[in-house]
């Protein structure tokens, strides 16, 4: 069986699945709740579940396997600590954020297109770049991903640089025990205003709710592993796509969220997400060699989640407060 057969039967199996899902589960419970006219954009929608169970398959069976192969450092089997970062991982893999947002945003984006227009202004239509080339399906996903990488970039610089987003992109920072699981260690606010930006800049590229799916899938799988315990050396290759380890410092104490001498100074270093050529260009990269530990100087949270959330929430009020 040759690669476009093998291509064809997956696709087709995944249509049957998504099909099945919908005629049997989410369309009856559409039309005994008088809600039919969401149809569409709930069976899109299904794509987002469909795509984060395959992420936390791949979790499962790949990256918790090669954690155990080659551990960055020794951990317990399953730590406590890593409980809350299932939960948070089972809750945004399955699209729930980047769906409804990107879905609330295009109807936004179709509202005010023709008042954009009258001021001559168009999406960044990344198709229309290149004709015959920019219009390649591949071309233009790469594109995109190189795009929305460095908006997630600025995006996460930011998170480090203002005293109350850190305070809320501190819990991601907590985990002392980082897994493939971690990722997803995020305040619920945070999350929301990241896949706000990121719908947004991805509908003002041009991007289609399929392509978006696939660079959001795409993007988070290699997070999991970027922030799994592996001790992964990639050459050369380092250079082009981020690692386990190079993240790993991102996340060091007194390295990923400190002025390097400065202990408690907002700063840090390797905020890439993908890719470190903004870290190159921006000079925010360290390529380390040593595995350190993770965490934040001086910051604990509760292992409950609920509390894991007001937490970041009182804290990041605080530092609004006139002091």
């Amino acid at each position: 069986m040759d690669l476009n057969s093998i291509t064809s039967s997956l696709s087709s199996a995944y249509g049957s699945i998504q099909e099945f899902i919908f005629a049997n589960l989410v369309g009856p419970l559409l039309y005994q709740l008088d809600l039919m006219s969401w149809a569409e954009d709930v069976f899109d929608g299904i794509d987002w579940f469909l795509f984060g169970c395959i992420q936390i398959g791949l979790i499962v069976v790949v990256l918790r396997t090669w954690e155990r192969l080659t551990p960055a450092e020794t951990q317990e089997r399953f730590a406590k600590a890593s409980r809350a970062d299932v939960f948070y991982t089972l809750f945004h893999r399955l699209g729930i954020f980047h769906g409804l947002i990107f879905i609330a945003l295009s109807g936004f984006f179709f509202e005010i297109d023709s008042i954009l227009h009258d001021f001559r202004f168009d999406r960044f239509n990344v198709e229309s770049w290149w004709p015959g080339v920019s219009s390649i399906p591949v071309v233009s996903f790469l594109i995109y991903l190189v795009l929305l990488d460095f908006v997630e970039y600025l995006y996460h610089r930011a998170s480090h640089t203002f005293n109350w987003w850190w305070q809320l992109h501190a819990l991601h920072h907590s985990q002392t025990v980082m897994t493939a699981w971690s990722d997803n260690r995020n305040h619920i606010l945070d999350d929301i205003l990241r896949a706000v930006v990121m719908a947004f800049f991805a509908l003002l590229f041009g991007v289609s709710p399929g392509q978006f799916i696939m660079l959001i899938a795409l993007s988070q799988f290699i997070q999991s592993w970027q922030h799994a315990n592996i001790k992964a050396h990639l050459g050369g290759a380092k250079y082009f796509l981020i690692s386990p380890l190079y993240h790993r410092m991102h996340h060091a104490v007194g390295y990923g969220h400190e002025a390097i001498g400065k202990p408690g100074v907002l700063g840090g270093c390797n905020f890439g997400i993908l890719f470190p050529w903004w870290d190159m260009v921006f000079r925010t990269a360290i390529f380390p060699k040593e595995v350190y530990p993770t965490g934040v100087r001086n910051y604990t949270v509760s292992q409950n989640i609920l509390a894991q959330q007001w937490q970041g929430l009182v804290n990041a009020v605080k530092e609004l407060m006139p002091k």
